[in-house]
């Protein structure tokens, strides 16, 4: 039986998960030294300490780094500095956007892969597009043509209210034996609600977006 397809709320927080990752790189530091002295003072050839230690220090700061590049990313958007185009969708709009999403089953491949929060803010949700990704409320859902999750297509949806969709694949390793791995191709679909007033800021992110994938197939 299909399971049902992944949602998210997008990155979220990035300062905050920047910050813990910063304290666990640095545990990871203060167990490998501890781990250290630890064998030196009982002459042996290992300690416990020095696994998770190797662990959190070596994987911890590649995930800082990539909150750290997030957070000069979203400070751009929300500034205006890289913005190419932002709007606010109406409390009202935006849940009826959510219950159109809502209504599809959870095993289609139609299921948009941002998941709507449960509270809306009364002044609705704001939309900022950057030619790198898409700000959503607080979660940032990164845009890339050649990683990740690649852009595959764009396109203006005439729903009520309308949206961008985007389709995203993903290819990634399984392991299909002991012995042998293949590579599988997952599809996703991201669609971002557009303001009622925000058709001609919509067009603009479609052309972008556009452009972007035919310089990518160029």
């Amino acid at each position: 039986m299909a399971r049902s397809r992944p949602r998210s709320r997008g990155i979220r927080n990035p300062v905050r998960n920047a910050l813990l990752l910063g304290l666990f790189t640095a545990a990871g530091i203060a167990l490998i030294a501890v781990g250290v002295v630890d064998m030196r003072a009982s002459e042996g050839t290992g300690s416990p300490l020095m696994l998770p230690g190797l662990f959190l220090a070596l994987l911890c700061p590649i995930a800082c780094v990539h909150y750290l590049r997030t957070i000069a990313v979203v400070g751009g958007m929300r500034s205006g500095r890289d913005a190419i185009a932002r709007w606010t969708v109406p409390a009202n709009e935006f849940n009826r956007f959510r219950e159109g999403e809502a209504r599809i089953p959870k095993r289609s491949v139609m299921v948009n892969f941002y998941k709507p929060p449960h509270y809306i803010p009364e002044g609705g949700v704001e939309v900022v597009f950057s030619n790198r990704g898409v700000l959503i409320g607080d979660g940032y859902f990164p845009l890339s043509s050649r990683r990740g999750r690649r852009i595959e297509s764009v396109r203006h949806v005439d729903s009520n209210p309308p949206s961008i969709e985007f389709s995203l694949a993903m290819t990634s390793p399984v392991r299909t034996s002991s012995v042998t791995v293949d590579n599988v191709r997952a599809t996703h679909a991201l669609r971002v609600p557009v303001a009622a007033d925000a058709t001609r800021q919509a067009s603009e992110v479609v052309r972008c977006y556009q452009a972007i994938l035919h310089g990518r197939k160029a």
